[in-house]
């Protein structure tokens, strides 16, 4: 099947990134169909510019309120099937990584990690088999931050008895971790297990500040060749930093500088922003958690 576009998950907090992502999939695929799947559960937030300057779409819900990752899960058990790239913010292309994704059939194709961490990123092995006793562990998980999927493949029936959809809640977060990604893990192995779902493990993600930080990925690389057909994810690497701050930013900045040369003063515009953010987490984000101490001390 075709892979018919991407999904790009954002909200408030991270639309800078968004940004940055959505430069580096137009620099390669400039007609490559691009969503914006919004989260507005912490505020409503403006994406015109990047709509009308790089031919990006929001992506129409129902919900606006979408919770950690929940936006993922409706996508994904939504009908039509179709096949679709999901995406977090904090991500960038580095080359032309669907003509790589393009080859592959299964319904899932994913990076996945054989990590000592495991039970801290995805679930508890312990937890997992007291509500399932006949489940097999296979051995790796997933990130959930990048994923090649055929939607419908998974449903909400799948869920069932593992979610409140109505709150837009993981039920027994004590058992699974990090928002969807420890729920879709167990859903997706229980149903390869069950062989009502196909998974590829195809190493197309570099983790900056793990291992050798993608060095083989270099600014001069970025041509529109791109023959390193993967993507860098900053997962857990961006709260509350701005780009120059993260590892490898000289990355991200090369796609930043590229989304504001479409952008009408858009140098003056990017130093504003940024002058934002360091002020919102100097001064606006310490005063406001300092009031909620106070309140929650009052009551």
């Amino acid at each position: 099947m075709k892979i018919e576009g991407i999904v790009i998950s954002c909200y408030i907090r991270d639309v800078y990134l968004t940004r940055v992502c959505v430069a580096s999939i137009r620099f390669w695929y400039p007609d490559l169909p691009v969503w914006l799947l919004k989260d507005r559960y912490y505020g409503d937030f403006d994406t015109r510019e990047i709509e009308s300057r790089w031919n990006v779409q929001v992506y129409p819900t129902q919900q606006k309120n979408l919770g950690w990752g929940f936006g993922k899960l409706e996508l994904l058990t939504e009908a039509p099937a179709r096949r679709l790239l999901l995406l977090d913010s904090d991500i960038v292309f580095v080359g032309k990584l669907i003509d790589r994704l393009q080859q592959f059939d299964e319904d899932l194709v994913v990076e996945s990690f054989d990590e000592p961490t495991f039970e801290d990123e995805f679930y508890s092995l312990n937890g997992i088999h007291k509500l399932d006793p006949q489940f097999a562990f296979p051995g790796y998980g997933f990130n959930t931050g990048q994923v090649l999927a055929t939607t419908t493949k998974i449903t909400k029936q799948d869920f069932a008895g593992l979610v409140d959809w109505h709150k837009r809640r993981v039920l027994h977060p004590e058992v699974f971790k990090m928002g969807e990604q420890g729920l879709l893990n167990y859903v997706a192995h229980r149903k390869a297990q069950r062989n009502d779902l196909s998974i590829r493990r195809e190493p197309f993600m570099v983790r900056p500040g793990k291992g050798d930080c993608g060095a083989h990925i270099q600014p001069k690389d970025l041509n529109p060749e791109g023959k390193i057909q993967q993507l860098m994810h900053w997962a857990g690497l961006r709260w509350g930093r701005t780009l120059e701050e993260m590892p490898r930013s000289e990355i991200l900045l090369y796609f930043e500088n590229i989304y504001y040369q479409r952008v009408p003063f858009g140098r003056l515009l990017r130093e504003w922003r940024l002058a934002q953010f360091k002020m919102d987490r100097s001064f606006v984000t310490p005063a406001k958690s300092q009031i909620k101490k106070v309140l929650r001390r009052s009551r």
